[in-house]
This record gives structure tokens, C-alpha cells and sequence, in this order.
């Protein structure tokens, strides 16, 4: 077992890692295809988010394999599996439904692990035997209720920070797209970096920049988001909802505030936020995944109104009840305001929020 322990590579609590290599090895076939994750977290007294970075970075290490199945939205049925999202398709169709859809990971993308064959050899019966309870079920009923509380969904894989850190090289083609119905994206940029450059030079100008990217990159993660990309000296995050998103703002522009409020005047950086909630759709550029839409472009918009060390939101994340209460424990003022914005029509309420 110490072996198994020791490719797991988890910097966490080992006991969890205990727990799971004796489950690998004690547990009988059946329990080791389509391994109910979150279920084993309650049974163990674990964290969700903790098991199943476990499972990601045995993914890795190849003690697990990774199955994605894509649901027909209206019978329940697997349209496609794949093992690699690489493999995934914008549009599938069902054969029993005959009709196309598009794909999204938060609503008819299911992920399963089981164990890898080169650990514990599992009969391929599990796998028919799984297949055809599906065909059976949707024959006799019509359809198959998939969903549960203990179903993992594509999102919470492709928005797992782990999984996108290690596993890298996953992407999508570059001629498909995943939907993402609820998706919050942040966007910084820096107060007057071009000023910055000239004052202090290319060199270390850049090395107080890099510094706030380090923070920022830093809060995303453990708000369990992912920091996307730099574009220039700005940085971009996406979180699966609203109040993750809000909570990295909130504390990226607390934690920024906090570390240049001692430095010299000529290398403070002050940060200016914006966020945006909606849908967006994920897609591979430059070698990795990304997202588009129009969601993502009203939040860069939202973020070039705010002012240094503010943060902006729109109204469908400042009127949600849990981050109203979110926002009312950091913010010192909160001013609505309307703004236009080029190309879209009408005016839109946002708010500036300032903190304590």
C-alpha cells in the first residue's frame, strides 16, 4: 500500500490518501468502476473538494482513468462517452431521441472515475452491464434520471484548478466549444503601468507586476477559481459562481491593498476589478482552454469603468442574496450608478464597491 500512498503525490492530510489506497486495494471489482466519489467523502468525513483532487492527481499518476458522458437533455440516455475532453463534441445527437445537442458542462456532462486497468485489472462486464441498464431503463421508462447530489459534473473538472494545472495538455479540439451556463469572470488591470515603466524602468516595473499577478493568481486559486491568462498587465479568472468570484475580488483587492500599503509611493500598484456572471462557452486558444462570449466581453467592459482599488459589479451579482450579505461585511461604500457601454444598447446599474 505505501507504494500506492507514495504516487498519489498529495501534499494534503495523508490520511485521506490512506483511506483511499486501502479502499483501491481491499475493495471488491464492483466498487472499483464508476467510483462514487463524493459518497466515499461523506462516508469518510472528507471534504468534496479534497477527495476529488485526490482522484485528479491519481488521474495523473495513472491509478485512475476518467470517463466524460454526455446526457441527451431529454430522455437521459448517453448520447457519447469519451475518456479525453480533447475527444468532446460541440453538438451530439441521440440515437433513441433522434435529436442534436449542444453540449454543457454543467447540465448533461457527467464524469466518472474507475480505476486504471494497469493497477487492478476490473472485468468488462461492469462496463456492459452499465451500458445496457441504461438502454434497458430508457426502453421501459423513457428516460433516466442521472442526477444526484453525489454526480460530478464536467464543470467541476474543467473549473478545478488541479485538473487544469496538471492535466494541461486536456483541451478541446480546435473546431469545438463546451457551453457553460453559469460561469462569473473577473478581470483587473493596473492604475497608470505605463507611468510605472517609465519611472522605474522595464525591468523592475515588471517584477512589481509580476508580484501582483502572484497574489491575484494566488487568491483565485483558493476561491477555487482559475486564473485564465495575463493580457498584458491585466489578469483574467473564471469561477463556476457568483459568490466564489465575489469572495476572490473582494479578497484579491483586500490582500493587494494590504501588501503596497507599506511600500514606497513609486511602487505601489493599484488594482481596479470587474466581474460579470452569465454563460459563456469554453474553447482551446493558444494551446489552452479559454472562454468567449458575451459574458466575457461584459466583464472586461464592467472591470475598464471601475476605479483603482475598486471593485465594480453588475446588478445580477450585487442583487444575489448570498453575495449581498458577502459584500456587507467587507465593503465600506457602495455606490449605484448607470452607465452605456459602446456598442450595446441602453444603460446598464453597476455597482462601486470600495472596501474597509
Amino acid at each position: 500500500m505505501s507504494n500506492l500512498v507514495q504516487r498519489f503525490k498529495y501534499p494534503g492530510d495523508q490520511a485521506i490518501v490512506n483511506k483511499l489506497a486501502n479502499h483501491i486495494e481491499t475493495s471488491n471489482e464492483s466498487e472499483l468502476f464508476h467510483i462514487d466519489v463524493y459518497s466515499l467523502a461523506n462516508q469518510w468525513n472528507v471534504s468534496k473538494k479534497d477527495l476529488l483532487e485526490l482522484f485528479i492527481r491519481g488521474l495523473h499518476e495513472g491509478i485512475f482513468r476518467m470517463e466524460w458522458e454526455y446526457h441527451c437533455p431529454r430522455c437521459g440516455g448517453i448520447a457519447n462517452e469519451t475518456l479525453f475532453i480533447h475527444e468532446a463534441k460541440s453538438i451530439n445527437c441521440c440515437d433513441i431521441c433522434k435529436i442534436e445537442f449542444s453540449n454543457k458542462l454543467d447540465v448533461n456532462i457527467e464524469v466518472f472515475f474507475s480505476i486504471h486497468p494497469e493497477v487492478r485489472n476490473i472485468s468488462l462486464e461492469f462496463k456492459d452491464n452499465y451500458l445496457k441498464s441504461n438502454k434497458d431503463n430508457i426502453t421501459a421508462t423513457k428516460m433516466i434520471r442521472w442526477k444526484n447530489p453525489f454526480s460530478i459534473y464536467g464543470v467541476d473538472i474543467i473549473q478545478n484548478p488541479v485538473f487544469r494545472e496538471l492535466m494541461e495538455g486536456e483541451v478541446l479540439a480546435p473546431d469545438q466549444s463546451l457551453e457553460l451556463m453559469k460561469c462569473t469572470l473577473l478581470f483587473t488591470d493596473i492604475k497608470g503601468s505605463t507611468q510605472m515603466y517609465n519611472d522605474l524602468g522595464d525591468s523592475r516595473a515588471f517584477q512589481l507586476v509580476r508580484e501582483h499577478f502572484r497574489i491575484i493568481f494566488e487568491v483565485i486559486k483558493r476561491s477555487n477559481g482559475i486564473p485564465v491568462k495575463t493580457i498584458g498587465d491585466a489578469v483574467m479568472g473564471a469561477f463556476s459562481n457568483k459568490t466564489e468570484g465575489l469572495k476572490a475580488a473582494l479578497e484579491a483587492q483586500k490582500s493587494l491593498i494590504e501588501f503596497y500599503r507599506s511600500k514606497p509611493e513609486n511602487e505601489k500598484i493599484e488594482v481596479k476589478i470587474g466581474l460579470n456572471s452569465g454563460t459563456t462557452i469554453i474553447v482551446t486558444l493558444n494551446g489552452k482552454l479559454d472562454y468567449f462570449g458575451s459574458t466575457v466581453n461584459m466583464a472586461a467592459r464592467i472591470q475598464s469603468i471601475a476605479n483603482p482599488n475598486e471593485i465594480v459589479l453588475p446588478m445580477n451579482i450585487f442583487e444575489d442574496e448570498e453575495c449581498n450579505e458577502i459584500i456587507s461585511s467587507y465593503a465600506k461604500t457602495i455606490t449605484k450608478s448607470k452607465t452605456t457601454f459602446k456598442g450595446l444598447n441602453g444603460e446598464y446599474n453597476v455597482y462601486h464597491i470600495v472596501l474597509n
